[in-house]
């Protein structure tokens, strides 16, 4: 993949994440205008709870697709692709009716306060449809669908929920915390159809129940859970602080909280995106033993995605809490705690790959440590600061947990593959 070839899938994704972002940040902005913080908090509570639920019942698929669909395609192993999508599809199944089973024994034995109640609810129902919609982004990647693996997520998704607020506000229908979760529901669920038509027969099928292997399954089963582990300090980390923030902070100081994240994680995005638009070529150069295009691959990556974690840092710092104040006064004490966040993202950006490296050299397991290290670590830190920095607790608990995570990252890939994929690594090693 050529420089030039990466800058426009990094430009058309980044595009469709901010035109997505700016759709999100719309549906943010009515329901901050329209809710009290702590109303607002339980939304971003319902809505991070089921991507988390979403996170548990994917058991890691859609991150292992990434880098074994594009390994099954390049080997023309058509029958392993489709016990892939059997395995994924039972483990769905059987996680889904756990987390279901789960949340009706916590509302009948444990009668939690109703509103968290109410965003567990709905929580649960999302999970099915949003892991769905996770592992058919990874098979259109894979094919190198690229639109595809993000334009129903980011624009359809959002679309869809922001039509229903202000269609509601518009026609002065009564408005509520349940009425706008079930909405999240719901588009979540015409979305994963949507996008199962796109994909196709590609996609996972009923039929392939019956299409698994179990010497295959027993295998992929120990990666994706390690995955799934490792999807919880990536992919989904915004989720995952506004999912703990639900038990440390007040509920109007969640909706700061919530808001910080997710716009630190448009920022992060960049990175996830244009990692994934290069791990089909850097699957098919490292299993071909091609050292010298997968290095020239990841360089040129990690010195765009560095540049584009330096601007996102410079806007904050500046513009951070003027842009914040749109949502209301009470969001613009969110400034630096959005800079902390971004901090955060820039510490992964200097990362690198490694945790990528690892995963093509089926060392999920291994690098799985560092990431429960990491996450640990992060809620230890959150616990003993937030008496002393209050909401700035949850960012320097993030910086650190991030350093934390890279150091062990890169020790691991050096120690196992005998190379790095870090910034730093790549400039002082040629192939």
């Amino acid at each position: 993949m050529t420089l030039g070839r990466m800058m426009q899938l990094m430009l058309g994704s980044v595009g469709l994440r901010f035109a997505g972002a700016g759709l999100g940040l719309l549906t943010q902005l009515v329901l901050t205008r329209n809710f009290a913080p702590a109303d607002v908090g339980i939304i971003f509570l319902g809505m991070s709870i089921a991507a988390f639920f979403s996170l548990c019942v994917a058991v890691g698929y859609p991150l292992l697709a990434l880098t074994q669909l594009p390994r099954f395609y390049t080997l023309g192993l058509n029958g392993l692709t489709r016990a892939f999508h059997g395995t994924f599809l039972r483990d769905m199944v059987l996680t889904a009716g756990l987390i279901v089973t789960g949340v009706a024994a916590t509302g009948l034995f444990f009668k939690p306060e109703p509103s968290v109640y109410l965003a567990l609810f709905f929580g649960a129902l999302s999970a099915v449809p949003s892991a769905l919609i996770r592992y058919n982004c990874s098979v259109a990647n894979s094919l190198r669908h690229y639109q595809w693996a993000f334009l129903p997520d980011f624009i359809i998704r959002p679309g869809l929920l922001l039509a229903f607020i202000l269609f509601s506000i518009f026609l002065h229908m009564p408005l509520s915390i349940g009425h706008v979760l079930l909405a999240f529901v719901i588009s979540n669920v015409i979305v994963a159809f949507i996008q199962a038509w796109v994909v196709g027969a590609e996609g996972v099928k009923f039929s392939d129940w019956n299409k698994t292997k179990h010497h295959l399954t027993a295998v992929l089963r120990q990666r994706s859970i390690a995955l799934a582990i490792i999807g919880a300090v990536t992919v989904m980390f915004a989720d995952v602080i506004t999912l703990l923030g639900g038990f440390i902070l007040p509920h109007g100081e969640l909706a700061v909280l919530g808001l910080c994240i997710r716009l630190a994680g448009i920022a992060g995005f960049v990175i996830q995106a244009t990692q994934q638009f290069i791990l089909p070529d850097l699957t098919q150069a490292i299993t071909k033993r091609d050292d010298e295009t997968a290095h020239s691959l990841l360089l040129r990556l990690n010195l765009m995605t560095v540049v584009t974690l330096a601007l996102g840092m410079g806007f904050a710092i500046f513009f951070g809490g003027y842009f914040l104040s749109f949502f209301g006064e009470t969001y613009r004490a969110g400034h630096w705690l959005l800079v902390l966040f971004l901090c955060g993202q820039s510490v992964r950006a200097l990362s690198g790959m490694n945790q990528n490296l690892m995963s093509i050299a089926g060392q999920q397991v291994r690098s799985a440590t560092g990431a429960i290290i990491g996450m640990i670590l992060f809620a230890v830190l959150w616990v003993l600061l937030v008496p002393h920095f209050g909401l700035m607790a949850a960012g320097v608990s993030v910086i650190l947990a991030e350093l934390a995570w890279a150091f062990m990252l890169a020790a691991q890939a050096k120690a196992v593959l005998g190379r790095r994929a870090d910034l730093f690594w790549l400039l002082s090693h040629r192939p």
